[in-house]
């Protein structure tokens, strides 16, 4: 008895799955020999012996299979630990205790890790750039120049400005319109008043069309109104309407 089962222990798996697997077929073909059975008993007997012997076989295709998932991962588990080894005078105590792996001290006796391979081009460009700086003239110190007396400028009287001329020409209604804005006097606007509610007394009912003209019609789509347009006019200042139309109200009243 002790020599079975130590000669059981001795089996590799391959070897265990093919003394299970040659159970299996002997207790099949038993089975099949067997004549039909005739009880009720017999009948549930000759099922679990199937089942039984089903089992079995499915235990060892199993196993089969596993085996060449453990073969794969012994494998990558070599690949592995030769990319983490670190080459150091100790680097044997460092590795991990990984199955399939024999190497000895002794066969590494004398070896030595090979140096880093140097940048021989880097090395020659380094050369090369030293060399053309060696050559290269060192630039000599240029004489300063000597100082120049300052000459005397004598300032040019500003030619007087002349009225810009208008842009285009005026029309009847817009001559009239500037002549009667320059003979108006403009009233002062009290520091109460807000600048909205104040009327300067420059413009009339009638210029509205005459300052705005083709836009009206565009302006009263936007939402604005003739007396919204008005009263903005009548709130503006000499130097306000100078500077929307500088044509027809100029500042020079003179």
């Amino acid at each position: 008895m002790t020599e079975t089962t130590d000669l059981a222990g001795s089996l590799t798996p391959e070897q265990r799955r093919e003394h299970l697997r040659a159970y299996a077929d002997r207790m099949l073909l038993a089975l099949s020999a067997m004549d039909a059975p005739e009880t009720p008993d017999a009948v549930t007997k000759g099922i679990r012996t199937a089942l039984m012997i089903e089992r079995l076989y499915a235990r060892c295709d199993a196993s089969q299979a596993q085996a060449h998932k453990h073969a794969i991962a012994a494998i990558e588990d070599q690949v592995k630990l030769k990319n983490k080894l670190e080459w150091s005078g100790n680097w044997l105590d460092k590795a991990p205790d990984v199955p399939f792996i024999t190497l000895k001290s002794d066969a590494l006796k004398g070896m030595q890790w090979p140096c880093p391979p140097r940048d021989y081009v880097g090395e020659l460009k380094a050369q090369i750039n030293q060399i053309k700086a060696a050559s290269q003239p060192k630039p000599q110190p240029q004489p300063e120049p000597a100082p120049v007396a300052p000459v005397a400028v004598t300032p040019q009287p500003k030619p007087k400005s002349e009225p810009a001329a208008p842009s285009r020409p005026l029309t009847p209604q817009q001559m009239a319109l500037r002549e009667r804005v320059l003979n108006t006097v403009a009233i002062p606007r009290p520091q109460d008043t807000p600048l909205t509610a104040h009327d300067y007394g420059l413009i009339r009912d009638e210029d509205v069309e005459i300052l705005h003209g083709d836009r009206l019609p565009r302006l009263y789509e936007m939402g604005e109104t003739r007396d919204t347009l008005l009263k903005a006019l009548k709130a503006y200042s000499r130097e306000d309407l100078n500077l929307l139309w500088p044509d027809l109200f100029p500042l020079d009243t003179g």
